[in-house]
């Protein structure tokens, strides 16, 4: 009558990284016992996890357009890696109004959509890997109609932008009108600022 055991020997695991990436694998093999004695073993599945890190300020570069129409004024920001690593945008860039004398008037307030687009209600912020070459975006919003009684807005001459998940921020000669509280919407893929439909 034939035996036939199975063992498991330890799981191997080993961690290597670099300044782009770091990747994990775990590599499983089964032996088996036959009948006249012998030992066969099958290498098991490796699975191997690659973990994109986060894009730094150094690697993007920071365009705006605007996009506006029916009192509703918009800025599309655009964030392009020039670097040679891949790398991920992930949730809101940092937006402040800037007065004519280059100091912070306002903040942004950060919502997952408004009128010009941004992400579907009941979304989470998208997950934006990029390759060198490819560009992430997201939307800046606010209003050039009077609310109540006032006759006029504030107007914000520049932005002072910061990439989400960094430190620094750049100067976006692009004015801004305040009617209503200036908002700003997550990063998506591309350059259009919306993955709304």
């Amino acid at each position: 009558m034939a035996v036939l055991g199975l063992a498991l020997p330890a799981c191997s695991k080993s961690t290597s990284s670099s300044s782009s990436s770091s990747t994990s694998a775990v590599s499983t093999t089964v032996t088996t016992a036959t009948a006249g004695g012998t030992t066969t073993s099958v290498p098991g599945t490796t699975m191997t996890t690659a973990v994109t890190p986060n894009c730094t300020f150094t690697q993007l570069s920071v365009a705006a357009t605007s996009n506006s129409g029916m009192g509703h004024i918009g800025v599309v920001l655009a964030f392009k890696n020039t670097s040679a690593q891949t790398c991920k945008l992930t949730g809101y860039p940092g937006v402040a109004g800037l007065n004519a004398a280059g100091h912070q008037a306002i903040q942004a307030i950060r919502t997952l959509n408004g009128y010009t687009g941004g992400v579907p209600t009941g979304q989470s912020p998208p997950v934006v890997t990029l390759t060198t070459g490819q560009s992430a975006s997201a939307r800046i919003e606010g209003t050039d109609v009077p609310i109540g009684n006032a006759t006029s807005c504030p107007t914000y001459p520049k932005l002072l932008v910061t990439p989400p998940n960094t430190t620094q921020s750049v100067t976006i000669d692009m004015s801004m009108v305040g009617c209503s509280p200036v908002q700003v919407h997550p990063v998506v893929p591309g350059t259009s600022g919306s993955i709304i439909r």
